[in-house]
């Protein structure tokens, strides 16, 4: 029972310091004009990935999805969200978010904060099935919410469409269907001013 009461006590933690995922700001806006947080994009994500499963061919464990949708971007409660486009940012991203996250999930018992971790790396790594599928959604939620939220002519950035679609090409890969989902929101992307066409 004492042992019972001790992982409930360390998963508390665990809760109280997820609170401030909700703090981390996103690029991408809400419909009522503010940024995104991380925790919202997560929820959305795995929304998303038991909604779009039947496009993807291969059989997957999308309980092993979600919980990887889950915790993929707990790691930004240290590192704060680093954007796609920032190639300074990325190149150390991988460090900052397994430092921050090892820290966060050393606050759990040692099994689920293992389980969690496991899977954190195999959605970095991007080796199985489950990893390469909720990358696919975690690249096409951005891109989605880009062209619903976004006010016509913005791109203070000045992304071109080269730019983006070398960050989402994988996807062609993995389903060509969400692949053409994807073109298909580029080519409105475009029509609406959102990205240069070069």
């Amino acid at each position: 029972m004492e042992n019972r009461k001790n992982n409930l006590e360390r998963q508390w933690e665990f809760f109280n310091e997820l609170k401030k995922l909700k703090t981390v700001c996103r690029q991408n806006q809400t419909l009522d004009g503010r940024f995104e947080n991380s925790a919202e994009h997560s929820w959305q994500l795995a929304l998303m990935a038991m909604t779009l499963q039947e496009y993807f061919a291969e059989s997957l464990d999308m309980t092993k999805v979600m919980t990887m949708l889950l915790v993929h971007d707990i790691g930004e409660i240290g590192a704060g969200d680093t954007s796609a486009f920032d190639e300074v940012g990325k190149s150390t991203s991988y460090e900052r978010e397994l430092r921050s996250v090892t820290l966060t999930f050393f606050l759990l018992p040692k099994e689920q904060g293992d389980h969690y971790l496991t899977l954190w790396t195999e959605f970095e790594q991007g080796d199985s099935p489950e990893a390469r599928y909720a990358r696919c959604i975690d690249a096409i939620a951005p891109l989605m919410n880009h062209l619903l939220i976004t006010k016509k002519n913005d791109n203070s950035d000045q992304l071109t469409k080269t730019q983006v679609l070398s960050k989402k090409s994988f996807i062609e890969k993995e389903s060509p269907t969400l692949w053409a989902w994807v073109l298909d929101m580029m080519d409105k992307s475009l029509d609406k001013g959102l990205y240069l066409d070069k």
